[in-house]
């Protein structure tokens, strides 16, 4: 039966692109949240919150006008690009309309400015294809690259596997389109320059907003030549201290591999099977890229790089796990049957922190949360001159995990546990999957209570009836 909103909605959209269906609202309650899925294959999945619509859009002045109905309504809206996230961030926790924008798929590119313009439904995949096919490369390869939009990558805050050299997604970012609560459309740097000096940059106002503030729906993305050239190499250290090191010995003298991986023993035993690793020692993965007219700066950096590492005292592994890892970097978001049939329930809560702090951190996090039945492992990524982000990972191994209530109630325990001792000893709690539900908590605690107030105070002048996405960001 329609009701009201379901006819105004209809009218915007057509009666193909909304439905009300239960098979659609289960699909559209979650996204790749572990503790979601978990929950999706116990018994009580309907008691889960779901969504009341779902609409498919193929037009910014549609979104306009959804909006407007939502904010006159005061309907919760929640933005929805390929659902890769990892924190519950597009969970309906008040119902409402889910607006997916996977139809919003318009690619155009400026070779002479060298830069990308991009709707916000395009697969990461897909813009990285089509820039490739041209010779260009976005450089951002995020593990969820064939799941998630580049509207998503941008809410979220995204970085890649190359970030070291190409940046994260907020350096490629040079202008946003977006739809306000109100419905009305701006735009953050119209003008798509790369740099000015007019005021605040309203691009950080709408990058890592999960929704929040507005819905995303086009992006202007800064583009680079394709490299030619991406060599790998391994090292083997006697200590994890060693490995950190290393790294910012390299990154001390300016060299910026595109790759920059170091495993503690229990992960680098997972990752590349070696099978007698020392429980001290570490493994560090580098690649570069380059082309071929500079090909004899690329093989200089890997020399510098090699001796900087055998000073620390490790052992050379060559380019096989690198190249390996990288072939095999996706395949988390397609995990083996064989797997899940163990009743196996992991995740990884990213965080980071400084130079000095990095080693510490880690300990710190570990011992609150590994337990009898819980392990923790971890590898560190994304460096910058002053420090980089940690996955620290905890598997859980449960008996029949489907059915029993306490692998939630253990899981949420390592989250919070983890939260707490990241924050205590000086990490902060997200590099680049955002906030989304358990995070919350902490916000004001990241921030700050007067940063904080003025996140809230941002929310409540753009979005005064608080109907975009609720509940997320700590908001």
């Amino acid at each position: 039966m329609k009701d009201e909103i379901y006819e105004e909605l209809e009218s915007i959209v057509g009666n193909e692109n909304i439905s009300t269906r239960e098979a659609d609202k289960i699909a559209y309650g979650r996204d790749s949240f572990p503790l979601k899925i978990m929950q999706y294959r116990l018994p009580a999945i309907l008691e889960q919150p779901f969504p009341d619509y779902i609409v498919w859009v193929d037009s910014i002045q549609q979104i306009s006008q959804i909006l407007k109905v939502a904010n006159r309504r005061k309907i919760p809206v929640i933005p929805y690009g390929g659902g890769a996230g990892v924190n519950g961030g597009i969970v309906p926790l008040t119902g409402g309309i889910v607006i997916d924008l996977k139809k919003l798929r318009r690619i155009e590119i400026n070779e002479e400015s060298n830069y990308v313009l991009c709707q916000a439904g395009v697969i990461g995949q897909h813009l990285e294809d089509f820039l490739n096919k041209k010779g260009y490369t976005l450089g951002h390869l995020p593990s969820s690259l064939t799941t998630s939009t580049i509207g998503g990558f941008v809410a979220n805050r995204s970085a890649g596997a190359l970030s070291s050299l190409y940046g994260n997604i907020e350096d490629m970012v040079l202008d946003l389109e977006v739809v306000l609560p109100n419905g009305k459309i701006i735009h953050t740097n119209k003008s798509r320059v790369p740099r000015k000096a007019t005021g605040p940059n309203f691009n950080e106002l709408f990058i890592g907003s999960e929704g929040t503030l507005g819905i995303i729906t086009d992006i202007c993305l800064s583009i680079k030549r394709a490299p030619d050239i991406r060599e790998f190499a391994g090292f083997l250290f006697p200590t994890l201290a060693a490995g950190f090191r290393a790294i910012k010995k390299i990154m001390n003298l300016g060299i910026r591999p595109s790759i920059i991986r170091l495993y503690e023993a229990v992960e680098a035993r997972m990752v590349y099977h070696i099978e007698d690793i020392g429980k001290e020692q570490s493994y560090l993965t580098l690649s570069f890229d380059g082309y071929e007219e500079t090909k004899e700066f690329i093989e200089y950096q890997k020399k510098i790089c090699t001796e900087i590492c055998l000073k620390e005292g490790a052992q050379d592994m060559g380019p096989e796990g690198g190249k390996i890892w990288f072939e095999h970097r996706l395949d988390m978001y397609y995990p083996n049957p064989d797997w899940i049939k163990m009743n196996v329930l992991a995740d990884t809560i990213d965080v980071v922190t400084t130079f000095d702090n990095l080693e510490n951190l880690f300990y710190k996090m570990k011992e609150a949360i590994q337990s009898k039945r819980v392990n923790v492992m971890a590898h560190w990524s994304h460096f910058y001159l002053e420090g980089g982000s940690m996955y620290l990972i905890f598997v859980m191994l449960e008996k029949d995990t489907e059915k029993d209530p306490r692998a939630s109630r253990l899981y949420k325990d390592a989250w919070m546990k983890g939260l707490k001792a990241c924050i205590e000893n000086g990490g902060s709690i997200s590099h680049h999957h955002g906030i989304g539900i358990f995070r919350g908590q902490f916000m004001e605690q990241e921030l700050g209570p007067g940063t904080f107030e003025i996140l809230k105070g941002i929310k409540q002048f753009l979005d005064p009836n608080g109907i975009m996405n609720p509940g997320k960001l700590g908001l």
